[in-house]
């Protein structure tokens, strides 16, 4: 981007979130407002200033959102979002109930992905079709053809970046192997072999998409199609959640793809380039691997890289050794939209089989995750190059934040006005992250095209507690996004739902475990044998389900 004005650069990270997807939907409805306000005001500025930035009442800096990655539930709102980029998003202020609304953030995730959609037969109505997961995803596919169905109205928003680079996180089942050359006695071994598992599709938007060279190129008038509906097809593989939804397939031209990724590794001579690491590409070890297309099965890329930060980092970071931390020069930064910052569980296990199990599973996508350089420096208050919007609900009964919370992130699944809720709320933590903490002090020269009047307006001023400095918006807001938005009502599943949620649970399992038995038992008799134990079982499943579900829901407050 070439302009007059200084400029700052975003990278949007959206963490993995299940159902809470919702929230940072709400979270993306309020930015992109705010910043179509912002540069509506600035277009009426324009007009009646020209480039005289002293005589302009409002600030005349510029953003830049240059990149997004995503994983799981982020993965899908990154690819709505990137879908909708030029075209209306109406901002979701109350709440619709069931009426059609023009933001396809708000009617996917709180209108259209519901227990009663999840729990329904479509994906087996065929008698062959194996079993894949307990929850039926044919929603997401109807969602993610809506999605493709999107037309430009011819919006332009010119805080978008052109082209702008998008990664989606997927679990690569089949993996990629690479091999470490290595002297050994024996002439056969060539050296260690390593599989490599976490993957992403790499995609780049704008008229200027075929800049990026390793990226897929994709249009807003949206002509590759084929492009597109590798878009949609790679967030629903990215949001595979293991067992709750069917595993992926994704297919590239050939596996010389991965020769173009960049990996960091340390440089020979550190003493003599200034740098302790560099950035090389590493080919894979092809002899593992057939000639032609390389298919991949995927499952959530959250189970690796719940925040693919580095990712967007790396894109905003350019040919510099790091993007600028301190608040007087900081001019780029990752921010990062996690919805459950802190869903950590690390007490010791009850030494039980299924319980061991269980947790060494959670132990290595907690190791997996585990990032102690990005938490540091995200902890950090005086780095300004990384910033986090998390829930934040004050409740004096102690409960947490989300409504979507209960039942590992499913909860908000069973409820409308669950995910109403988290929408909501996303919205106003958004309002009130750009008011009081997405700011750099006065001095920074992004504020230099300022006026001393802007300056010195107490209304766009920020106090940070501790610090002496005056510090000022980079995304003002204005009108009536300066009014609070008032903290959503907390939601409760009504207990007479409870019938017809366990009726809706028995149909599914009616379905699913009996197939599932004849699918994957060989041996006759004890397939016949379990099928028996099924028929005398099937009644009692269903109840016990409800019965998690309501205790959870009872010990998050919302019975």
């Amino acid at each position: 981007m070439e302009g007059k004005l200084p400029h700052f650069e975003i990278g949007l990270v959206m963490a993995g979130a299940v159902s809470a997807g919702a929230y940072t939907s709400g979270v993306i409805d309020f930015l992109f407002e705010a910043l179509d306000c912002w540069y509506e005001e600035k277009a009426k500025q324009q007009q009646q200033y020209g480039d005289d930035f002293s005589q302009w009442e409002i600030p005349p800096h510029d953003v830049l959102i240059k990149v997004m990655s995503g994983a799981s539930a982020g993965a899908i709102v990154a690819a709505i979002t990137a879908s909708s980029l030029d075209s209306d998003i109406v901002p979701v202020i109350d709440n619709p109930l069931n009426k059609p609304v023009s933001n396809k953030l708000y009617e996917s995730w709180v209108q259209r992905i519901d227990i009663s959609e999840l729990l329904k037969t479509q994906d087996l109505d065929n008698p062959k079709a194996p079993v894949l997961s307990f929850l039926d995803s044919t929603i997401l596919d109807r969602l993610g053809e809506d999605v493709l169905k999107i037309k430009p109205t011819g919006k332009k928003r010119p805080y978008i970046d052109d082209p702008l680079e998008l990664y989606l996180c997927v679990t690569n089942l089949r993996g990629v192997p690479y091999l470490i050359k290595a002297q050994a006695e024996n002439p056969s071994v060539k050296g260690h072999t390593m599989v490599k598992h976490a993957d992403f599709m790499h995609f780049a938007i704008g008229e200027n998409s075929g800049e990026i060279e390793d990226a897929i190129a994709l249009t807003s008038d949206k002509i590759n199609t084929n492009n597109w509906k590798l878009l949609v097809d790679s967030a629903l593989a990215s949001s595979a959640f293991p067992l709750g939804f069917p595993p992926r397939q994704l297919e590239r031209t050939s596996i010389d793809e991965y020769e173009k990724r960049m990996w960091e590794v340390p440089t020979r001579d550190p003493m003599v380039t200034g740098r302790c690491s560099e950035y090389r590409s590493i080919s894979p070890d092809k002899d593992l691997v057939t000639p032609g297309s390389y298919q991949f099965v995927t499952v959530d890329g959250g189970i690796i890289s719940n925040e693919p930060i580095e990712l967007v980092r790396l894109v905003l970071r350019g040919n510099q050794q790091r993007n600028p931390r301190d608040g007087e020069q900081a001019n780029r930064a990752t921010l990062l939209i996690d919805p459950f910052p802190n869903d950590v569980d690390a007490v010791n296990p009850e030494s039980t089989l299924l319980n061991l199990v269980s947790r060494i599973f959670r132990s290595f996508i907690d190791q997996n995750r585990f990032k102690p350089d990005e938490l540091i420096l995200a902890l950090d208050e005086d780095v300004y190059s990384r910033f986090l919007i998390a829930p934040v609900r004050s409740d004096r009964q102690g409960r947490k934040p989300l409504a979507c919370g209960s039942l590992n992130a499913f909860g908000g699944f069973l409820s409308q006005d669950f995910r109403h809720h988290d929408y909501i709320l996303g919205r106003r933590n958004c309002q009130r992250f750009l008011k009081k903490y997405f700011v750099l002090p006065a001095s920074n020269p992004l504020f230099n095209s300022w006026s001393e009047a802007l300056k010195n307006n107490p209304q766009l001023q920020v106090d940070k507690e501790g610090e002496q400095d005056t510090f000022l918006p980079i995304i003002p807001l204005f009108g009536s996004l300066t009014k609070e938005i008032n903290l959503p009502h907390w939601p409760q599943y009504q207990k007479e739902n409870f019938k017809s949620l366990e009726k809706q649970i028995q149909e599914r399992i009616q379905v699913v475990v009996p197939r599932l038995i004849n699918q994957s038992i060989n041996d006759s008799f004890t397939r016949t044998a379990l099928n028996t134990l099924w028929f005398f079982k099937r009644g009692i499943i269903a109840k016990k389900i409800t019965d998690i579900i309501k205790n959870n829901l009872q010990k998050y407050g919302q019975l």
